[in-house]
């Protein structure tokens, strides 16, 4: 018999998952008792600004207006304790048990199947949210056979785990996922979701067509996306624009859903049979975090081990993967740094590498040593020095905090409190009143 315990405004009873992370039960919520919940606990407790780039994440999952293909947050919060967590409606089937069963999906249902989720991708990114783990095991087969996204919790703050590399890693995360890192943009959710599309119609992209091919090798990214036989060529040109290799050149989940609306099916067809199953790199049964579990794991609390040295896996929501950006100063930038860096390719290039940004810093000071840094959001770079004591042998200042504005790949001081474009993270971090 299952122990019954709360999580918030959730009532958990069986353990699914547990990751350094988080832990992750199935449960209900009072005002929905039928409803099956997929309840994502972190294990370690948050407080100031962390806490408060969790609130605000999930003020917008709140806040997304109703769409049938986002499958609904039925609470989020933080626990009596303060650690984070998030419960969305869950079942047992997905697109991957659909696809398993009966094989590939006519074109037409695929076209509809993208106009609806492209939307759907679309609502979600207008909130200011990216996924960052859209794919077949995270579509779950809802209420009247239609298909929701879930998987908020794999990009959110505090609550992020890094997905393996998989033909839905976009080529500019592929370096992120090896090194066991969370990244994401919107750029990447377009480039998973039209691999979701071409699954479905049955076909095998080339980095998955035979075993000896690894799909974290960029270099069979820039492979042409083939026709699938026995399917109109206009409708896989269009998915294929969706998986070209660079970001930029990839349609905007907006602009995919008008592509797909506008193809007229039964025009020239592939060459060749249709398929009759869908590739089985395509449909990887290993979850993350899996939605539910048909045999029950009794509950058991988390005892967390010795915590590891060094920084934690850090959470890089920008569009080309900034190896860079330590921990602290990702989860301060949240969302507002993933669109900075996006639109502004020089601030992505100096983020990109700890050494340019050190040295850009260092420009800036006489006779200092810069012990840490951080690209903040909106275009800000924070970092903590070092000077070095005066020539009388009196002891060392203190470490300084320091903040600029980048512009380019130039940094203007900042030196005023009450300069109101200056972001919550810049603001904790030089501890303005």
């Amino acid at each position: 018999m299952s122990s019954m315990t709360t999580v918030g405004a959730a009532t958990v009873d069986r353990l699914l998952h547990r990751d350094p992370v988080c832990s992750v039960f199935s449960g209900i919520v009072a005002t929905e008792p039928t409803n099956l919940l997929c309840v994502t606990v972190a294990h370690e407790r948050v407080d100031g600004s962390r806490r408060e780039v969790f609130l605000e994440w999930a003020s917008k999952l709140t806040g997304l207006a109703a769409h049938p293909h986002l499958s609904s947050c039925s609470a989020v919060g933080l626990t009596e304790n303060g650690r984070p967590y998030l419960a969305v409606s869950a079942t047992r089937r997905t697109l991957t048990d659909l696809l398993l069963e009966r094989g590939p999906m006519p074109a037409g249902q695929v076209r509809a199947l993208g106009v609806a989720l492209s939307d759907a991708v679309a609502v979600y990114h207008r909130a200011g949210l990216i996924h960052g783990a859209i794919q077949p095991g995270h579509l779950l087969d809802g209420p009247g056979r239609i298909l929701q996204l879930t998987a908020y919790d794999v990009t959110a703050p505090v609550l992020a785990a890094p997905l393996p590399p998989s033909p839905y890693t976009a080529p500019e995360h592929l370096g992120a996922a090896v090194a066991g890192e969370v990244a994401a943009s919107p750029a990447g959710d377009v480039y998973a979701l039209a691999t979701v599309l071409y699954a479905a119609l049955g076909g095998r992209l080339p980095w998955v067509r035979a075993g000896r091919e690894d799909p974290a090798d960029p270099l069979l990214r820039a492979a042409p996306i083939p026709h699938v036989p026995g399917i109109e060529t206009e409708l896989t040109d269009v998915i294929g624009a969706a998986l070209h290799p660079d970001p930029r050149r990839r349609p905007t989940a907006d602009a995919l859903r008008e592509r797909l609306t506008a193809v007229e099916l039964g025009g020239v067809r592939a060459p060749g049979p249709k398929a009759v199953a869908v590739a089985a790199g395509l449909l990887p049964r290993r979850r993350l975090r899996p939605v539910t579990v048909s045999v029950s794991t009794e509950l058991a609390p988390y005892r967390p081990g010795r915590a590891p040295s060094g920084l934690r896996p850090r959470l890089r929501k920008i569009g080309t993967a900034c190896a860079g950006v330590a921990l602290t100063g990702a989860l301060l930038g949240g969302a507002a740094l993933a669109t900075y860096a996006a639109t502004n390719p020089a601030a992505a290039s100096v983020c990109s590498d700890p050494a340019t940004l050190g040295g850009l810093i260092s420009e800036q000071l006489e006779d200092a040593t810069v012990i840490n840094s951080w690209c903040a959001g909106d275009g800000f770079v924070a970092a903590t020095v070092h000077y070095q004591g005066g020539s009388g042998g009196g002891e060392s200042p203190p470490p300084e905090r320091l903040a600029w504005r980048l512009e380019g790949e130039e940094l203007t001081s900042v030196t005023d409190c009450a300069d109101t474009s200056l972001p919550d993270s810049i603001l904790d971090f030089l501890r303005c009143d």
